[in-house]
């Protein structure tokens, strides 16, 4: 599932990067949803390494 996210996460940035893909008409408003989109994608997969990690560690002190 992670991977997932990953993979949609960078297949906006690469449409977002690439100008023949973007939409010059309202181009502003869909440029800002996919920064905003891979932004809480990002946070959220970092959130979530951090915390399986945090939990090994709880686990193997336990």
């Amino acid at each position: 599932m992670l991977t997932t996210r990953l993979i949609t996460t960078f297949l906006l940035i690469k449409a977002w990067l690439d100008p023949k893909l973007r939409d010059e008409r309202g181009s502003v408003s869909t440029e800002q949803a996919v920064i905003t989109a891979a932004v809480v994608l990002l946070a959220i997969a970092i959130g979530a390494a951090i915390t399986a990690y945090a939990q090994g560690k709880i686990a193997a002190l336990g």
